[in-house]
């Protein structure tokens, strides 16, 4: 992510020095200097009283929106739109971090893991795809994790989820920034790491029985915790499950993910803005601070319902032209069950549709067939094109406007007229 530069203040934030460094490639860090370090303060119980009556009806009506959205969700357990949304979530999340890759390897990278029969030099150079399928990994599984109580050992699983390469079964031991080659040239430098503990007991304790408002405890929680950043790397990424996580725990959504980190990566330099605004320099100025970030937060999960409404549509879209697609089948065909298997891995193989299906390698390779012939999939080109590798176009073309720049998927061809609507 992109940053501003760092605040020239002081209060909360502590002038430091650094050493010369002889060694070093730039001049300012061989000359050493002064860099200011964040040191947050403790949560309150209750964080609402900081915050403006403006804010707060703000709040309320992206209460409003979320529940209308939660119910809409709940009402719908249609799998294209969950798998969408999850995935939406989870690309975007990885794209506002730089990890950017087309939805299509993303789907690959998955197939790879769960078909073990998945072999070729076109399978690797899949690094990036399978780092943002940890992330979508966490999204889902840390959901589940945090509606029980939060405790450290369920942050660690959801950051080692995303970040195995770092993650060293604790928070991290060592001072982190936010870019720049040193604390000198970064645009933040986060809290020592002595104390990354109790900063995460104290933020451990808010979620867990704070009484502030969900909507106002999820931004809180996120905002603190980028602040906190109390990782080596993955901080961005864990961040966002925490929300998701705790709109879950707090009943607000129980079906589903908002794609809030589809709206963040709008305007990736607002989002660190806002987060920086959030660092205050004295108390004084803390409710502002809290405030602004808050308001923000609001406005983002108002626009994740409206991006929500685009994908129910979009994915109703989707499943009514799959039903009308394989409507002329018999309702005991596995043609039907293979319907959920395609919208959770819209890129697959004969083999892994039998595995997932119960049924025998010819079934499946009949199956697969079927859904060839009624265009809900069809096979993979570019360099899977000798592979047996078979995707479904419609879900990936929903996904490709999250990464700009990549060709979007082709459109799916016109279902086949069946015999019996010859002439009609």
């Amino acid at each position: 992510m992109s940053s501003p530069m760092m605040p020239d203040v002081e209060g909360l934030w502590m002038r430091e020095e650094q050493a010369p460094d002889l060694t070093a490639h730039r001049a300012s860090d061989r000359r050493g200097g002064s860099f200011l370090r964040y040191h947050p303060r403790r949560l309150a119980e209750r964080m609402v009283p900081l915050i403006d009556a403006d804010t707060m009806e703000k709040v309320a009506d992206a209460s409003v929106a979320v529940a209308r959205t939660a119910h809409q969700l709940r009402q719908r357990p249609v799998a294209i739109l969950h798998a969408t949304l999850l995935r939406s979530e989870s690309i975007s999340s990885s794209w506002v971090e730089g990890l950017r890759e087309t939805p299509r390897n993303i789907m690959v990278a998955q197939l790879r893991e769960r078909d073990p029969g998945l072999a070729g030099h076109q399978f690797d150079r899949l690094r990036t795809a399978s780092s943002i399928l940890a992330n979508l990994n966490s999204v889902r599984d840390g959901v589940e994790l945090l509606r029980a109580p939060w405790t450290h050992d369920a942050i660690h699983a959801i950051h080692r989820t995303i970040a195995p390469a770092v993650h060293d079964d604790g928070y991290r031991v060592q001072d982190v920034q936010i870019g720049g080659s040193s604390k000198l040239t970064a645009s933040y430098a986060a809290p020592p790491a002595a104390e990354v503990p109790w900063l995460m007991d104290d933020l451990l304790t808010y979620a867990n029985v704070s009484p502030d408002a969900p909507l106002v405890k999820s931004a809180i929680i996120h905002a603190q915790f980028e602040t906190v950043h109390p990782y080596e790397d993955g901080n961005g990424r864990a961040g966002r499950v925490l929300v998701h996580g705790y709109l879950a725990r707090a009943g607000v959504l129980d079906h589903g993910v908002l794609p809030l980190s589809v709206v963040l990566r709008r305007d990736v330099d607002e989002y660190v803005r806002r987060l920086m605004a959030y660092r205050h320099a004295s108390d004084d100025d803390r409710p502002g601070a809290v405030a602004q970030f808050v308001d923000y937060f609001a406005d983002c999960l108002v626009d994740s319902c409206e991006e929500t409404d685009r994908v129910m549509a979009e994915s109703e879209e989707v499943r009514a032209d799959w039903a009308d697609r394989v409507s002329g089948y018999r309702s005991d065909s596995a043609v039907h069950r293979a319907l959920p298997v395609v919208a959770d891995q819209p890129v697959l193989t004969a083999r892994y549709l039998a595995s997932a299906l119960g049924v025998s390698t010819v079934t499946g390779r009949r199956v697969v067939d079927q859904l060839l012939d009624a265009g809900i999939v069809e096979p993979s080109g570019g360099r899977f094109n000798r592979s047996e590798v078979y995707q479904a176009s419609a879900l990936l073309r929903m996904m490709d406007r999250l990464v700009p720049g990549i060709q979007p998927t082709a459109l799916p061809r016109p279902r086949p007229v069946r015999p019996d609507e010859a002439g009609s």
